[in-house]
């Protein structure tokens, strides 16, 4: 077995997810705002603490998203980047398609184990005409510090959502949802992603998030195959070899990240998300 058959078998497989329309997809423009405020915006903490920050539980109606830009010479496109990325959630929300596929191969030695997985999700790429949708205030909604930019924005959205969940721990205690993830929330399905460390820090954020959509894409409708194989050993032994391949493709309405912590350990970023509903494709 080697690295290029297994890329085959995820091509293979994967290729089912090719189209994802979003009617009533936004103009694209961009438009960040004044400049001027902008680059007077204060680095400072909502209500002291990057845990509140980060709790986006909404009971009026409006989606309240925190978005994620890396560090850049100038801090206006810090925020621009991080404005980006809160549009881009908008449109996570209005649908997700996507795709997974688990592989593992178990041959006769210590060595002979391989395990990959990959996923696949299309959503409307035309997400920047939400950013002239985004609402915040430059004085309590923006974070600048070594891990990146962070702009905390309210979306007014047709089918407003309604959803509470208390803040748990604390900048340096994990979560009770980090140690036992919630399989739902207030009638919506619940999922936990993590994005590990990276060179640069903002996109352990998103990797998070789509960790945690990989998460509800697997409890789509699920497939899963196995086959024996055997494969020519030393003179005329023949040693029995194991594969097993697990894949699951879904609809996602309604994604949306409820909470973020981050391990002040290493970096390292959890998501905790839920979703309107997740059909099996």
């Amino acid at each position: 077995m080697n690295k290029r058959h297994i890329k085959t078998v995820f091509t293979t497989i994967l290729s089912c997810t090719v189209f994802f329309s979003c009617a009533g997809s936004p103009s694209v423009q961009q438009a960040a705002g004044p400049a001027e405020v902008i680059e007077a915006a204060p680095k400072t903490y909502v209500n002291g603490s990057e845990r509140e920050f980060w709790n986006t539980s909404t009971s009026g109606g409006d989606l309240i998203i925190v978005g994620v830009g890396g560090i850049y010479l100038y801090e206006r496109e810090s925020i621009q980047k991080a404005l980006e990325d809160a549009a881009k959630k908008v449109s996570l929300f209005t649908g997700i398609r996507g795709a997974t596929v688990y592989y593992e191969h178990i041959g006769t030695s210590f060595w002979d184990y391989v395990v990959a997985d990959r996923t696949k999700i299309e959503y409307n790429e035309n997400y920047h005409g939400y950013i002239e949708q985004l609402e915040y205030d430059p004085d309590r909604d923006i974070i600048i510090n070594e891990r990146g930019a962070f702009v905390r924005v309210r979306y007014k959205h047709s089918d407003p959502l309604h959803v509470v969940y208390p803040s748990s721990g604390s900048e340096t205690e994990r979560p009770e949802w980090v140690t036992n993830p919630p399989v739902s929330i207030g009638g919506f399905i619940a999922g936990v992603g993590y994005g590990r460390p990276q060179m640069y820090s903002h996109g352990a954020y998103a990797a998070s998030y789509e960790t945690a959509i990989a998460n509800l894409i697997s409890r789509g409708a699920t497939s899963i195959e196995g086959k024996n194989l055997q494969q020519q050993g030393e003179r005329y032994n023949y040693d029995d070899v194991r594969e097993n391949t697990i894949t699951a493709s879904a609809l996602i309405s309604g994604f949306y990240v409820l909470q973020v912590w981050v391990d002040p350990k290493d970096g390292g970023v959890y998501s905790l998300v839920i979703a309107q509903s997740v059909k099996g494709l």
